[in-house]
């Protein structure tokens, strides 16, 4: 028996045959290593590259760009949830607004108006009808945005007026499909 090997008996019965011993290929991986070890400053550095990577300034860019792009979503999400926004958004987005058609003629009446050379009435015309319909959009903004505070008080009490006035007026000047984020809700449906 030796100190600091394992039990081996001295029967000749317990021995393998000597031809058994070399016919038999070993399963355990040779205890060899395959490469010699690292120091432990190469060994830092590798782990170092492997949190934080060397990129090259393009990479750089893209990966800046990356995170950029998912904290402004992550901005934009948490804005857009705000109980006061979305119910400013059902309410705009539950009626016709005159100001979701405005575009189509403001873009009709600017264009009478540079053609006015050749037409001189209709190009003062178009900007009296250029007048009127941003006059027409300010005064439905206005009317819509004193029905929507008697139901912001009503139904979300204590909320940040803050932008709201801004975020409705662009949301109204927007049309229908553009709007962002979408509608949420049909014309004259119950919110």
């Amino acid at each position: 028996m030796g100190l600091f090997r394992p039990y081996q008996s001295n029967d000749a019965t317990d021995q393998p045959a000597e031809g058994a011993a070399t016919e038999t290929t070993p399963t355990q991986p040779s205890s060899g290593k395959s490469a010699p070890t690292l120091s432990r400053r190469e060994a830092e550095q590798q782990r170092r590259e492997r949190l934080r990577p060397t990129l090259s300034k393009q990479e750089q860019k893209a990966r800046n760009r990356e995170v950029r792009r998912a904290r402004e979503q992550k901005a934009y999400q948490s804005a857009e949830s705000q109980p006061e926004r979305v119910l400013l958004r059902n309410f705009v987005d539950s009626r016709w607004t005159f100001s979701e058609f405005s575009w189509p003629l403001l873009l009709l009446s600017m264009s009478i108006f540079l053609v006015g050379s050749w037409l001189p009435r209709a190009a003062i015309f178009a900007s009296y009808a250029l007048w009127a319909i941003m006059a027409a959009i300010v005064i439905e903004i206005s009317l819509l945005w004193f029905k929507f505070k008697q139901l912001l008080v009503e139904r979300v009490p204590n909320a940040n007026r803050r932008g709201l006035l801004m975020y409705m007026a662009s949301r109204m000047v927007a049309m229908r499909r553009f709007r962002r984020p979408p509608t949420a809700i049909d014309r004259g449906a119950q919110f």
